[in-house]
């Protein structure tokens, strides 16, 4: 089965808006001067990506890459506000800006749409002379086209090419970096994904367990957390991460032997970076601790994980054993094929991969 960014029926109904709208953006982009990269210098960049922590993590080598490109310019990064301190820590950019779009939590408020158009609107003063979106969302396209940046790259799989000076086709079968890595690469720009770095092993570290996700479709149940735990806990050290997920588990395990990590995301990247290795379902955490070259362990259920998989070369994908048959809600995530993977399965797979090769 081919694996898919965007469901049929969300390219279909987001066509047909860009076609209805079409005729007043490309009478606007008439008053709009052409640019050829090669005719400006380019002196300030910026990179929209504020839908997930996670979409932020996943760039990190594509924005090292461009600042290696051009060292001189003015990178700019707009991201959502959970990630902004995260951001500034790493030094993704060297101006990040927070911004929390409504069409990333399904709000139609107007205010809402306004104030994000007033922000996007203030980035013209910014004098953007390039600019990079790799979601291929029609939104964000209009989000980048209020910006006026003299060029402009974009993905059209939604519609509004004509957000874009340079609109490109996306290859929804390539994994979410590689997709910005082709955006990239049409001015020079050729991938460094810190090779230098080693996976890091800390055998006096913890077990992180982190049942985090944006969304309840990628959950593992919380029995098989419970159960997971309940076998490890005397073979190893084990830490939940305190966050709004894990207030259950962790009430549910307080009297087993584990211990709790509360602080900000900042204090958690830093406090990851010593540990053993990272179970997690798909989500934020995975990424980061791939960012930091620990091992991770990622639960997958019906969602294809060559498309968001943490890149790293000490992870493990663990995913359901046959192709999704239920009956969903989703097009594309399914709670009941989270649940088919077991404790037991995930178990094995630490006690083989972490515990038995002491890693």
């Amino acid at each position: 089965m081919k694996h898919r960014v965007y469901s049929k029926r969300t390219i279909f109904i987001s066509q047909i808006f860009s076609a209805i709208i079409f005729p007043f953006f490309t009478i606007l982009n008439f008053f709009r001067r052409n640019y050829e990269i090669n005719d400006i210098e380019i002196k300030t960049i910026l990179i929209t990506e504020y839908h997930r922590i996670g979409d932020v993590l996943i760039i990190e080598p594509i924005l090292r890459s461009i600042k290696t490109k051009y060292p001189l310019a003015h990178l700019i990064l707009v991201c959502s506000h959970d990630v902004k301190e995260l951001a500034l820590d790493l030094r993704l950019a060297d101006e990040v800006i927070p911004v929390d779009v409504p069409w990333t939590n399904w709000n139609w408020a107007f205010l809402d749409w306004w104030r994000v158009r007033t922000i996007a609107k203030e980035l013209v003063n910014k004098e953007i002379d390039l600019a990079f979106d790799f979601k291929g969302d029609i939104r964000n396209g209009w989000f980048l086209w209020l910006a006026h940046p003299k060029i402009s790259f974009g993905y059209d799989t939604t519609g509004g090419d004509y957000f874009f000076t340079n609109p490109m086709k996306m290859d929804q079968g390539v994994h979410q970096r590689y997709r910005a890595l082709d955006l990239i690469s049409k001015v020079g720009c050729r991938l460094i994904e810190g090779d230098d770095k080693k996976t890091v092993f800390n055998n006096e570290g913890a077990i992180v367990i982190h049942p985090g996700t944006t969304d309840r479709k990628r959950a593992w149940p919380l029995k098989y957390w419970i159960d997971l735990i309940e076998r490890l806990s005397n073979r190893a050290k084990i830490v939940i991460v305190d966050i709004n997920d894990s207030k259950e588990l962790i009430d549910q395990v307080k009297n087993l032997n584990v211990e709790i990590f509360q602080g900000t995301l900042v204090e958690f990247k830093s406090w990851l970076a010593n540990q053993r290795c990272l179970v997690a379902p798909d989500s934020m955490a995975g990424h980061l601790a791939a960012y930091l070259n620990i091992p991770v362990i990622t639960l997958f259920g019906s969602q294809a994980p060559d498309l968001t998989s943490p890149i790293t070369k000490r992870g493990i994908i663990i995913k359901p054993d046959k192709q999704c048959s239920h009956k969903r809600t989703h097009w594309r995530l399914c709670e009941k094929c989270m649940a088919s993977i077991s404790p037991a399965t995930v178990n094995e797979v630490i006690e083989n991969y972490i515990i038995e090769k002491n890693i």
